[in-house]
């Protein structure tokens, strides 16, 4: 698979995973839902992925300065 359909791909399962968290959340202040403890957790999962996208594209952009190719 090449780089950037993965990472479209990565971008829209992020996107889903955020919108599917804010439903939960709006859900819960009506009173209904998920307990707060799975909000959380949800909410760290959702952190996570993100952090680990920065990271990979962070890690390419220090490669290039480096005069490494970014894979």
């Amino acid at each position: 698979m090449s780089k950037n359909l993965t990472n479209t791909l990565t971008n829209i399962a992020l996107l889903l995973f955020a919108i599917f968290i804010a439903y939960q959340i709006l859900k819960k202040l009506l009173g209904g839902s998920w307990a707060f403890e799975s909000i959380i957790i949800a909410l760290i999962v959702f952190n996570l992925g993100i952090s680990l996208k920065t990271h990979t594209k962070l890690a390419g952009h220090i490669g290039w300065h480096k005069g490494k190719e970014s894979k």
